[in-house]
């Protein structure tokens, strides 16, 4: 799937925050600053992809945690943001 410039904003956002932990759905919100619609699609192609983890902690409780794909794709995201800056 290829995703919207928004949608590559918020993937490259994410794994910067999760990089330096686990994080919970309303501080992504907050960081992100993307609609709800928006972050959960985001967030659920990310889990497809192997690109993060959701676990689950207790009712309706969540933390995302990326994994080694996730930290591969944003260095090489990273990467791509010097070349084209």
């Amino acid at each position: 799937m290829i995703f919207e410039i928004t949608k590559v904003k918020c993937i490259l956002e994410i794994l910067q925050i999760l990089s330096k932990g686990k994080s919970k759905y309303t501080l992504l919100f907050k960081e992100t600053k993307v609609s709800h619609t928006t972050l959960q699609n985001v967030l659920k192609e990310m889990e497809k992809k192997n690109l993060i983890e959701k676990q689950n902690i207790g009712h309706q409780k969540v933390d995302y945690f990326i994994t080694k794909k996730g930290n591969s794709t944003l260095e090489k995201l990273l990467g791509l943001k010097v070349i084209l800056s």
